[in-house]
């Protein structure tokens, strides 16, 4: 099937702070990249990881065996970087022997998208990558002004002064919306038909002014890679990279399980109030309604008294939530976290909890 994701797109951090996974507790998320299944297995919680996609479950294998024996500075050049000319020798030599043989398989074969270039050389890394090549060309000094500026309200006088009209213009709206220039970075069918019709690209221009009015760009794990073109710095990164979380990992193989399966389906296989923490990612945003219904009402069966459930949405649904019918509460919190997720990308970021006593 191919790797679409290579990194987290949403903000694996918040996920963390918020599913708040205490050591022996479970949970369940989506795979995707594995940041987020990574940083709360560190934590000690017992993860489930689920993906339809088999790749995607390989690319968590190998940063987990990775992350098991490999330096900082190499994790570092693999996935913050994506491109290490010496990935191949380093894998065979330490890496492989912790991969199990369907997974070595595997990376015997495409290790080498490490060595020229891994999240410019697969799914949607590609597009993101042209579309911060084009930011720059369209605005000479973009990456100097990242690189340079002292703080956040220099930026952000900067970017409306400057930036913010030139890629967020009448132009740039109407081609979102009506063209197939959103088909390579939105890859499901569902998802791209509902970011076109909901006016999304007028959310999102909102969305990263708040971004850039509170965040600086240089400290940004998506954005200073695209428009500046230069990774993260260690610490600014994927949480699972950090020092502490990297020697927790050392002994967590056996707390992170890989299944490959509908989520939905998986879901159903849990023990009935079983989950501390479940984390969908922006599913909904793939399904028709009565399959988010469906899911909706399987994770509130999983989860345990208290438990949470976070849910991304590219576009925020109207009427009445299928995950508040469900019979989930949604956490005051929610109200505050649009704003806090980085990526910028999501018009609804939630947080809900199971009733009951925890």
């Amino acid at each position: 099937m191919g790797i679409v994701f290579t990194r987290a797109w949403e903000d694996d951090r918040l996920d963390a702070e918020l599913l708040a996974v205490a050591p022996g507790e479970r949970a369940l998320v989506v795979a995707s990249s594995g940041d987020t299944a990574l940083a709360l297995a560190a934590g000690g919680a017992d993860v489930t990881a689920v993906d339809a996609n088999p790749d995607q479950l390989r690319l968590v294998a190998l940063k987990l065996a990775a992350a098991r024996s490999l330096e900082p500075a190499t994790l570092h050049r693999w996935f913050e970087v994506g491109r290490d000319p010496g990935a191949p020798v380093t894998y065979r030599e330490l890496t492989r022997a912790l991969l199990a043989p369907d997974d070595a398989a595997y990376w015997d074969a495409s290790i080498g998208l490490i060595a020229s270039g891994l999240h410019q050389g697969t799914g949607v890394g590609r597009p993101f990558a042209r579309l911060g090549w084009l930011a720059r060309l369209v605005q000479p000094g973009l990456a100097q002004m990242i690189e340079t500026t002292p703080d956040v309200a220099t930026q952000a006088e900067w970017w409306r002064r400057t930036v913010r009209g030139r890629l967020f213009g009448p132009a740039t709206h109407f081609v979102m919306a009506r063209t197939r220039v959103l088909a390579s970075l939105v890859p499901n069918p569902r998802e791209l038909d509902r970011a076109r019709r909901g006016g999304w690209s007028h959310g999102l221009e909102a969305r990263v002014d708040g971004v850039v009015s509170s965040v600086l760009v240089r400290h940004h794990p998506w954005w200073r890679p695209a428009l500046s073109g230069r990774p993260a710095d260690p610490g600014d990164g994927a949480g699972w990279l950090d020092a502490d979380r990297l020697h927790a990992l050392k002994g967590a193989a056996q707390r992170l399980s890989l299944v490959r399966g509908d989520l939905a389906e998986v879901l159903r296989t849990q023990p009935v109030g079983s989950l501390a923490a479940i984390s969908v990612s922006n599913v909904p945003d793939w399904l028709e309604g009565p399959a988010i219904t469906v899911l909706a009402t399987t994770i509130r069966g999983a989860l345990a008294p208290r438990g949470r459930v976070l849910v991304r949405r590219i576009v925020r649904p109207a009427g009445a939530d299928p995950f508040v019918e469900a019979g989930l509460e949604r956490d005051p919190i929610s109200e505050g976290l649009v704003v806090r997720e980085r990526t910028a990308l999501y018009e609804a970021v939630d947080l809900f909890r199971a009733p009951g006593v925890s």
